[in-house]
């Protein structure tokens, strides 16, 4: 099932989701990877997939809502910006909150991507809206693995999507 998003085109069935400050490289190796396998018009990062001109904020959520899986990359300093003392962005403008949220909010599959050295998420730790997070199958992405850790990730993709890739 390929979704069309309002103007048309096929979405994106694969959204990662990261913070630039430490998720980015982890992000952009993912869609190298991941656009190896399922093309790269399957896979959608902010920082590739919005055209010139297009409006940020709709392109971003729309693709949030229309994607089948989003994969959330969890690096190092990812829990530390939801603690009550960070000092950073509000909820309204934290874009990994928003598009965690729309993926929910359209009930499409969430999957935590733990980073080298990232212990698996507790509810406790996390604002009520991404405590579901903490609650989720994750995979594991580790720098010292990747080989394994992209061909088992690409099997659990080809699994929960209707993507079958080449």
């Amino acid at each position: 099932m390929n979704h069309l998003s309002s103007n048309g085109d096929k979405a994106s069935q694969i959204f990662i989701n990261y913070r630039r400050e430490g998720g980015a490289y982890a992000a952009a190796l993912l869609d190298e990877l991941l656009s190896n396998h399922f093309g790269a018009d399957q896979v959608f990062r902010a920082a590739r997939s919005i055209e010139p001109g297009s409006d940020y904020s709709e392109s971003i959520l729309e693709a949030a809502a229309d994607c089948e899986v989003m994969l959330v990359v969890v690096d190092d300093g990812w829990l530390g910006k939801f603690s009550p003392g960070f000092r950073g962005s509000t909820p309204q403008q934290d874009w990994v909150l928003r598009e965690i949220d729309e993926a929910f909010k359209n009930e499409r599959r969430v999957i935590p991507v733990l980073l080298s050295g990232v212990k698996r998420l507790e509810e406790s730790c996390l604002p009520e809206s991404l405590a579901r997070v903490a609650r989720l199958q994750y995979l594991r992405f580790d720098y010292r693995n990747i080989r394994q850790d992209i061909g088992f990730m690409v099997e659990q993709l080809v699994r929960v999507t209707s993507h079958r890739g080449g």
